[in-house]
């Protein structure tokens, strides 16, 4: 993996050295630079595939292309093959260099043919056109901003800043999102000036003038799906073995993350076969509230002595949490409440090895997560709903909230989950709840006044309802879709590229191999999600080579304690991060509001923790990334 950056259209080279530099932990092998009257392109290097030769920007024969480019393609050897086939020259054996050649032949339409994770920037000198993608799920990502006749463009927020290219102001509606969905979703960015390219899209045109297209998004369920248990199970054992296969190509050390899950135990189970050494793995628990070690390690260990892996162990703590934390913060680039988890398993595989696969990505693809059969459960009864009012069907739930299902009767636990997926289908919400932290009445009761301004924020999300239209004749696949577009988009992927590469590691999710994606979508949701049981159709293609005890255990979810740190060492940080002083000085949280809420934390109510944390988290990052670039 990489860090690109560049400017187009009126050029500076030295703020582009100062974008490089600020991306230093994304590439420590190398930086690079090209630089013409109309463009400056900077790239720094973690060297994986053609370590001697990979060097960027690259180019077609005479130059007139220049590319700088972040991530693998996996199916380079045969691109090049084809290339080469209709007399193009490639000088190195760099994955990346097939891009020139292929826009060439292609134009914009060259990303079809691409099988990886990637986000580059292709400057045609002749015509004077920008071109920025990024891959089909957005495991790369890329943000610019544009200005009268230029385009600023970085694999990271840090880098534009250092660019002195965009303003450091905060987005309003982008501040309103992260309340609700604990990230900031693309299209936006956390920055004004700064815009996000979603996944699955290409940006073209003259620099400050560039429109995007989407070339790719989670294919709706085929008329003629797959409703054979046996032909959908083999159709996913021979994608996931393709992809896994593929995704080893390395030149550097190669470990695999092993929570002991269903996901991270079947990435081992095949690489472990494809290797000819014993293969690394990685697990990581933490010390809670009694002291002992919370993990999944029995399961990990389970997989790893079935596999003989050179197996990892490694313990986070409170002090070593609190000591890192600062770190943790610019590691983020963009706030979120969810990404540290990422950031601690990628520090214990990057003590052995340069590239990691990760196991994200089943539950999106495979409806895994218990959420999910809830929304579905109450399916049936969502239709009928529809033609109440709207304020009758959110009274319902209003005078339900707080009761646990345990305690409703069961019609009217039903009731409620109905109006949930009512709230979905309407498109009222980007993901099942669940992910959401403050609804949209405390979300703008928390906001300051003048960040308010009179502005009326969107509960949803435009480009999701684009990518994925609504389709209640299939809400299974439409949920899978919409989890795939939300969710894993614009948080857990955007997490796990900021946090690994804070440690200078490649993080390769198989998985989200697009191969694998679309034969997903050959394969009915009902044997995704089948009598309760999630994943179901990946948990029965892999019974040969995973134990029941493995494939069929309850979910666990790996969540640090946040909770109990916050009140012991924790506290003062907090305090001071959330006093009246700071909040009022950064503008962007009511005082009153944020100061009942830390107020109540304290007193001992934990239902309001993971607002605090979220605060917290927002004011932190400002203070580390946003007054660091003063």
């Amino acid at each position: 993996m990489c860090g690109i950056c560049g400017i187009v259209g009126r050029p500076d080279t030295s703020a582009v050295r100062r974008m490089t530099a600020a991306m230093a932990h994304r590439g420590p092998d190398d930086e690079s630079y090209f630089s013409d009257e109309r463009a400056a392109l900077g790239f720094r290097r973690l060297a994986i595939i053609d370590v001697a030769g990979g060097r960027q920007p690259l180019s077609n024969e005479d130059g007139s292309i220049q590319v700088v480019f972040n991530g693998e393609i996996y199916n380079h050897r045969d691109l090049r093959a084809r290339l080469e086939w209709k007399g193009h020259t490639l000088r190195s054996g760099s994955d990346g260099e097939v891009l020139s050649h292929l826009y060439e032949e292609h134009g914009e339409d060259l990303v079809d043919g691409l099988s990886g994770i990637f986000a580059f920037a292709l400057w045609d000198r002749t015509r004077g056109r920008l071109m920025l993608a990024r891959d089909p799920h957005g495991v790369k990502p890329l943000y610019y901003g544009e200005q009268a006749g230029r385009t600023v463009f970085a694999s990271e927020i840090k880098a534009l800043l250092a660019s002195g290219c965009v303003s450091k102001d905060l987005d309003p509606e982008a501040v309103a999102q992260y309340l609700s969905y604990q990230a900031v979703p693309p299209p936006h960015s956390i920055l004004r000036d700064v815009r996000a390219l979603p996944p699955g899209r290409v940006a073209i045109g003259q620099p400050g003038s560039l429109t995007e297209r989407c070339y790719w998004a989670p294919r709706p369920e085929d008329a003629q799906a797959i409703e054979s248990p046996e032909e959908a199970c083999l159709l996913v054992r021979e994608s996931l073995e393709t992809a896994v296969k593929q995704q080893l190509m390395t030149e550097r050390p190669l470990g695999v993350f092993l929570s002991g899950g269903v996901d991270s135990s079947a990435i081992v189970a095949i690489a472990a076969q494809q290797v000819s050494h014993r293969l690394k793995t990685f697990s990581v628990g933490f010390v809670g509230p009694d002291e002992t070690v919370l993990s999944e390690w029995p399961w990990a260990k389970l997989v790893s002595e079935r596999y003989n892996t050179d197996h990892q162990q490694f313990v986070l703590t409170e002090d070593m949490f609190r000591e890192a934390l600062p770190h943790t913060l610019r590691a983020m680039d963009q706030p979120t409440s969810d990404g540290i988890n990422s950031y601690w398993v990628s520090y214990a595989a990057a003590q052995h090895v340069t590239v990691a696969l990760s196991g994200t990505g089943g539950d999106e693809l495979f409806l895994g997560y218990s959420r999910n059969a809830l929304m579905l459960d109450g399916y049936d009864l969502a239709r009928p709903l529809q033609r109440l009012p709207t304020g009758y069907v959110r009274f319902l739930t209003q005078i339900m909230q707080g009761v646990s299902d345990d305690h409703l009767w069961e019609p009217l636990a039903r009731l409620r989950r109905a109006a949930g997926c009512l709230a979905l289908l309407d498109s009222t919400y980007a993901s099942p709840r669940g992910i959401g932290i403050f609804d949209a009445h405390d979300r703008d009761a928390v906001l300051a006044p003048l960040l308010r301004d009179g502005r009326r924020f969107r509960d949803g999300i435009d480009y999701l309802r684009q990518d994925v239209p609504p389709d209640i004749g299939r809400p299974g696949d439409w949920l899978a879709r919409l989890e795939q577009r939300g969710y894993l988009s614009f948080v857990l992927l955007r997490d796990i590229d900021a946090m690994s590469m804070a440690h200078s590691l490649e993080v390769r999710v198989p998985l989200l191999d697009r191969a694998l994606s679309d034969a997903s979508s050959r394969i009915s949701w009902r044997l995704k999600l089948r009598g309760g049981e999630g994943k179901w159709v990946f948990k029965h293609a892999l019974r040969d080579l995973l134990p029941d005890e493995v494939l069929f255990r309850p979910k666990m979810g790996f969540g640090l304690p946040y909770q109990l740190w916050m009140r012991r060492s924790l506290e003062p940080i907090v305090r001071d991060l959330l006093s009246p002083d700071r909040v009022k000085r950064r503008g962007v949280f009511d005082l009153r509001a944020t100061a009942d809420l830390v107020d109540r934390f304290y007193r001992g109510d934990d239902t309001v923790w993971r607002r605090v944390w979220t605060l917290f988290v927002l004011e932190g990052w400002a203070s580390e990334v946003l007054d660091a670039a003063a």
